[in-house]
């Protein structure tokens, strides 16, 4: 991808951080813009900057923290207990400014279509479908994070606009999916110079179905009405079905971590990554590791330059007990406990010295020394670091590691088939169970053979997404659209009818005691960033977060 220094090429254009400031001349700027296609993409390479702010920024967002199953977590459990005192912190208040400022330019584009020049009809029809989805793509998860939003006004508004209600944002970001259905599949895409595109952050067809099978489920866990369901099942169904391009899961779950996951980003199961890399991303004065996977907040030994007992004595360091990922993995043949887990249950943390009675009857240390095993497992699910080159920084000693080697993927196919498995046990279809298995079958386990009550069986599918997704950023969304954050927090297994208490681990239960009219006033979103209500004083902010703020 072309690096997104052209985005400063784009900053006359348009109000960085809100749509409310801006000015009526800049029509006159669009005078000399729009004259060919590399205008156009590079409006687009504008947006993916804000797409990789908000997928791959480096910093975990409030949900990634709230989901991940780690028995520890540092500053940062407050997340987890549903704390004002976290959730309203200067530092880690998000705000919805980077969405309406991608919004903005898709809204740009798709204003100012009289203006192009040079650019036959398909090939502006095609940049305006990659701008939609972008925009679809902002809408809903601006919806997910924080429900009522302001639906955006016309690029040349100065009028501050109320919040609008999820269900609208949620229609407005189908109506921009589906502009977007005319995109090819992602073989056939072509950039500005006729040139074949590999990034996947181009949409093409197979991602704007995946998209519409997300909202569609996600419409389907607020409203519990079958038509949602039913929709996304349907459009899962086309591209798993190699209906809108040809996808595949990787072999073995090994070449997830290596081709999906990892260094060589080139694989058919990824349907829809955020490319990162060293062009884009100049790391040379980074001192900060870039946590751009939830999962990355646990990655310690043997990549962060720490001993084993150095990190498990840091209270500031994510932990999960090797107990946590057994009853996550609770089958041994699960082979993602190999390929996720650096060493699981075998990493030594130090070495303790033998002591003996010696013939006076005093206790002596002898020569002979025990391994000490470290509680803690280590993940392995990103294993490529990529390393400061800086002798400044690396002099130092400090933040030698900055990333892991990766592309952020948003949406792999294993993802999709078990949305699809999980919609189609809420319709009660058998081949729920065909989708189970195929994940199953490729981490090394048998076909599943418990109950086929669609309950039940939904519950199965939960906890299998948390398996195979773990820290790719899913579990709190799928614990939300599910229903399940009363019984979620406190953390309970599939293969234990207690809270789980081992190691000591036990969550608040502030979740669990969320009432309905809790849920009904916001509790389970984002309450709205301070900047975002300075920016619309006719915003409000969510009724729970009102009554719940410092």
């Amino acid at each position: 991808m072309k690096k997104i220094f052209v985005i400063l090429l784009l900053l006359p254009l348009f109000s960085c951080n809100d749509w409310l400031n801006v000015e009526s001349e800049k029509s006159v700027t669009y005078l000399n813009y729009f004259k060919s296609e590399s205008d156009l993409e590079s409006s687009l390479i504008a947006m993916f900057g804000y797409e990789e702010r908000i997928c791959a920024w480096g910093m975990l967002r409030t949900f990634d923290r709230v989901g991940l199953p780690c028995d520890e977590f540092g500053n940062w459990e407050g997340y987890r207990k549903l704390d004002p005192g976290n959730f309203f912190g200067v530092q880690y208040m998000e705000s919805w400014g980077t969405h309406y400022s991608a919004i903005y330019l898709a809204n740009m584009l798709e204003e100012n279509r009289f203006r192009f020049e040079n650019i036959s009809e398909d090939r502006a029809e095609y940049w305006l479908a990659q701008a939609n989805f972008v925009k679809a793509y902002m809408y809903f998860d601006l919806a997910r994070n924080w429900g009522d939003v302001p639906l955006a006004p016309g690029t040349e508004s100065v009028v501050e606009v109320p919040k609008t209600s999820v269900d609208t944002i949620l229609q407005e970001a189908i109506r921009c999916a589906e502009k977007a259905l005319i995109l090819p599949t992602y073989d056939k895409l072509m950039d500005a110079n006729g040139t074949a595109v590999p990034s996947k952050q181009y949409a093409s067809l197979g991602t704007v179905h995946t998209l519409l099978a997300n909202i569609y489920a996600w419409m389907g866990g607020l409203y519990g009405k079958e038509e949602y369901w039913k929709k996304a099942e349907e459009h899962a169904s086309l591209v798993i079905d190699n209906k809108v391009g040809i996808y595949d899961l990787e072999k073995t779950v090994a070449a997830v971590v290596n081709n999906t996951l990892g260094p060589v980003r080139n694989s058919l199961e990824t349907i829809f990554s955020i490319a990162i890399n060293e062009q884009d991303a100049d790391r040379y004065w980074s001192t900060v590791f870039e946590c751009c996977y939830p999962g990355c907040y646990l990655v310690a030994y043997p990549y962060n330059g720490k001993t084993v007992q150095e990190f498990e004595d840091d209270r500031n360091n994510a932990k999960i007990t090797i107990g946590t990922v057994e009853n996550i993995y609770p089958e041994e043949e699960d082979v993602r406990r190999k390929e996720f887990w650096k060493d699981l249950g075998k990493v030594v943390s130090h070495r303790e010295p033998v002591w003996d009675v010696n013939d006076e009857g005093e206790w002596v240390e002898t020569k002979d020394s025990v391994d000490v095993l470290s509680k803690y497992a280590f993940i392995n699910k990103w294993n490529k670091p990529i390393n400061s080159v800086n002798p400044s920084v690396t002099e130092a000693g400090e933040a030698f590691l900055l990333a892991m080697d990766g592309d952020r993927v948003v949406w792999r196919l294993a993802d999709l088939i078990l949305l699809r498995a999980e919609c189609r046990a809420r319709l009660k279809m058998p081949a729920a169970v065909d989708d189970l298995d195929r994940i199953r079958e490729r981490a090394g386990l048998e076909k599943y053979s418990g109950s086929k009550d669609p309950e039940v069986l939904r519950k199965e599918i939960f906890y299998e997404r948390e398996r195979e997704l773990f820290g790719e950023g899913q579990r709190y969304f799928d614990i939300v659209r599910n229903g399940y954050y009363r019984e979620q927090y406190p953390y309970k297994y599939p293969n234990t009818s207690q809270n789980y208490r081992k190691e000591g681990y036990l969550l608040s239960k502030q979740y669990a005691e969320l009432t309905d009219d809790d849920i009904k006033n916001g509790a389970l979103y984002l309450p709205v960033g301070r900047k975002s209500l300075d920016n619309n004083t006719v915003v409000k902010q969510n009724i729970y977060w009102l009554w719940h703020q410092e």
